[in-house]
Order: structure tokens, then sequence, then C-alpha cells
């Protein structure tokens, strides 16, 4: 198609790629002359260390814990049961939030995500996405005796 840019894909590999890149290395061009720019996306998860469950007051299993010890109708999913944020686990993302920079809104959000897996019993999940506890922060890193600055889209519990 006219106007479409594709990576070719035999004989390009990314030493070839890097070497053709621009002096800011944020663009490369690949052999058919197209510039590109590359972005990277991560996604960091982190098991925070607190005395219960996020969505009730069940406390945190164990590898000490016997199987199914520690459950409430809450984790259960069982229908008319209302979940309850944890408090020191939004304490901790709001913490992190602004060791990165974010910003803090007023109100955040949670949503009720719907999924057909195996390993998740409940058939949902609780999320943030449209409103999280924090968002659009930075980080600052050194590369090469340079400061570069990493964007944060946001930080949320699930």
């Amino acid at each position: 198609m006219p106007g479409t840019a594709r990576f070719p894909t035999s004989g390009v590999t990314c030493d070839r790629l890097v070497n053709r890149s621009t002096e800011s290395s944020r663009l490369a061009v690949t052999i058919t002359g197209v510039k590109y720019e590359t972005v990277i996306g991560l996604e960091v998860h982190a098991q925070l260390l607190t005395q219960s469950k996020m969505f009730c007051a069940c406390p945190c299993p164990s590898l000490q814990s016997l199987p199914n010890s520690t459950v409430c109708p809450v984790c259960l999913g069982m229908p008319g049961v209302l979940p309850v944020i944890n408090r020191r686990a939004v304490e901790l993302t709001i913490m992190t939030g602004l060791a990165l920079n974010c910003q803090i809104p007023d109100e955040a959000k949670f949503d009720r995500k719907n999924y057909h897996y195996p390993d998740l019993m409940k058939g949902y999940q609780i999320s943030q996405y449209d409103l999280p506890l924090c968002r659009d922060g930075w980080l600052e890193i050194d590369v090469q005796g340079r400061t570069q600055r990493i964007g944060i889209t946001r930080v949320h519990l699930e």
C-alpha cells in the first residue's frame, strides 16, 4: 500500500537499525529509508506488603497458610458482597506516585474487568484505568552521562 511503512523481514537486525540511527538516537532509519521512532513501554507490577488483601479484610496468605484458609465471600466474588479498599495499599501507591513525580488527582475510580481465564475463578478483576490514583509522572535516569526523563503514564492498583 502506498504510504505504509513496514520493516523488511529479511536482513535487518537490531545492530543495523542502531547503526543507522540519527544523532539523537531517537529515530532509526531502516533499509527502506523510512524513519521510525523507537518507543518502549514497560508495565511493571509490584506486590505490596500489606497485612490484608486488597479488597477485603482477609489476611494475606503465606507459604504456611492452609489451602482455602484465608478466603471470605468478597474473595470468592459471591453475589451481593461489596469490596472495601485496603487503605494501606492506597497510601503505598500514592507514596510511589509522589516518588515518581506524578499528579495525585482528587478522585480515583476502580472498574470491574471481566475475564474468562481458568486461573481467575471469579471471572473478573477489579482494576483502575480511566482514573488511577497517580498519573502523568516522570523519572529521571542517567544515560551515558546525560539525564533522560522517562514518562510515567499511571500508577494504579488492581
